[in-house]
């Protein structure tokens, strides 16, 4: 019965990196699409070249590899120290693995609602300042002067290269490589269109402005709505592993043993790794995307 676990957690596990690496590679081709248009056919660049040109990192800085790196460290320690079975000690690894993803998920979603809300308030700054009569140049750099990071450094960017002559349109094609965030490249559309055919920019701004508030509001209104989900799934699985160590603090040869047999060990590992999907598939349902 062990190979048939074996294959149905491959198969499964193969089913949701699929789905992951499809779901990313929309979202790639879709930015890609959309720097087209704001900035033409040079806008297109990899992402490690526009680095070194730019001397910025595309923002949140991710690191999906301490997943990896945690679910390895975790079946070592497991199946060397513990002496549990493989089968157990692979579920184990799985089942941390998704939880440090999740952490770095949820890490970089709150770096995200950071920037995106001070790129709010300097949207707000460049409104006062453009009705001011200040040209979009001078906006920029009033709205640099009080902003902080993590924003602060790509606003730097985008005044260095226009004052030393690059082309605003493809500095502002740029911005939304810098910051893959759908708030960022309606502000670089916004703005390189803004420097192609000029018009009246304050409105529009203003207007994105709004709008980049009421997706924050909508985002925190969605994740606060999925607390409860999320508080419930983890009172259930902290429910199970209580009972189990209550059940080995009662009774440890029957426990010990019931974990080392076939069925038992078979078991357990279907649990773990049915727990592991559970919680990818509950984060994946909570989550926003607009």
């Amino acid at each position: 019965m062990t190979p048939y676990l074996t294959v149905i957690g491959l198969l499964t596990g193969g089913l949701i990196a699929s789905a992951l690496w499809y779901a990313e590679r929309a979202r790639t081709h879709a930015a890609a699409r959309l720097g087209a248009l704001i900035g033409g056919a040079d806008a297109v660049q990899p992402v490690d070249e526009l680095r070194q040109r730019a001397g910025t990192q595309t923002f949140p800085q991710r690191y999906r590899w301490l997943a990896v790196a945690e679910g390895v460290v975790v079946l070592i320690a497991v199946r060397v120290l513990a002496a549990l079975p493989i089968e157990v000690a692979i579920a184990v690894a799985c089942l941390t693995g998704v939880l440090a993803h999740l952490t770095e998920e949820y890490v970089a979603e709150q770096r995200t609602s950071r920037i995106e809300a001070q790129l709010s308030d300097a949207i707000d700054l460049l409104v006062g300042a453009l009705r001011a009569g200040s040209s979009l140049l001078a906006a920029l750099e009033a709205s640099l002067k009080e902003s902080r990071a993590p924003l602060r450094p790509y606003l730097q960017d985008i005044v260095n290269r226009i004052r030393l002559g690059d082309d605003p349109r493809l500095v502002l094609a740029d911005l939304p490589r810098q910051v893959p965030l759908e708030t960022f490249r309606l502000f670089g559309a916004a703005l390189a269109v803004h420097w192609e055919v000029g018009g009246s920019l304050a409105s529009t701004l203003a207007t994105i402005g709004r709008t980049i508030r009421d997706r924050i509001e909508v985002a925190r209104r969605v994740r606060a709505q999925g607390v409860e989900a999320t508080a419930s799934v983890a009172a259930v699985l902290l429910i199970a592993y209580v009972l189990a160590f209550l059940m080995w603090r009662t009774t440890p040869e029957r426990m010990e043993a019931f974990v080392r047999s076939a069925v038992g060990t078979e078991l357990v590992s279907l649990v773990i790794g049915l727990q592991a999907i559970g919680l990818i598939w509950m984060a994946r349902l909570s989550r926003s995307e607009f």
